[in-house]
């Protein structure tokens, strides 16, 4: 499995995003999931998802927080004892990194909320078997979706340039169809204008 970024920031990004979730529940008093929702659009969330230099690695998690919120940072003393909060930042960071996900992608499969209700007894296991719990959410991106957006076409300039109806396209992306089934016509043509194999569209 391809993982977010370099393994070696992990260990710094976790707990910011921990106590990101901590502090806007129980000190800024915020919702759980209307805070996931801020945080998943924001520029934060984009840059923590690859570990960028300036703002995932050269800020506070304060300040990280109030940049989400749109607001001055103030100071904010931390909670002896980890909170269930914390846990919920802590594995959204830890997945975010090890599927490759965007944060928006895992909060819209398991919102933090519910995502709570597993504190006991996963917040005492290894991180591991919360990571089999979240992976049985998540719906697999299909391999067509990941090419064509890292290629830079949106669906319908892909449907224009290899002559495959938009239709199908999004059926395929959205798993309604299987593109494995597709005629090896399609999917020639859906690899010659994306520069990929066609094993690439259908492993």
């Amino acid at each position: 499995m391809i993982h977010a970024y370099n393994e070696q920031w992990l260990g710094v990004i976790q707990p910011k995003v921990a106590y990101m979730f901590e502090f806007a529940v129980l000190k800024e008093a915020l919702d759980i999931d209307d805070f996931a929702d801020k945080f998943a659009k924001s520029e934060v969330a984009r840059s923590l998802e690859t570990a960028d230099c300036i703002l995932a690695l050269g800020k506070s998690s304060i300040e990280l927080l109030y940049l989400v919120l749109g607001k001055e940072p103030h100071n904010i003393e931390a909670t002896d004892i980890p909170t269930p909060e914390f846990w919920v930042g802590w594995v959204l960071a830890y997945a975010q990194w090890h599927f490759n996900r965007t944060y928006a992608d895992l909060i819209k499969a398991i919102k933090p909320s519910h995502l709570l209700n597993y504190y006991f007894p996963y917040h005492e296991m290894d991180i591991r078997q919360t990571m089999d719990l979240i992976a049985e959410y998540l719906q697999p991106i299909c391999p067509l979706k990941k090419i064509r957006e890292k290629q830079g076409y949106s669906q319908s300039q892909l449907a224009n340039i290899s002559g495959i109806p938009l239709r199908s396209i999004r059926a395929y992306e959205q798993g309604s169809v299987d593109i494995a089934k597709a005629q090896a016509e399609t999917l020639y043509w859906l690899s010659e204008c994306l520069g990929c194999a066609i094993e690439d569209l259908i492993k």
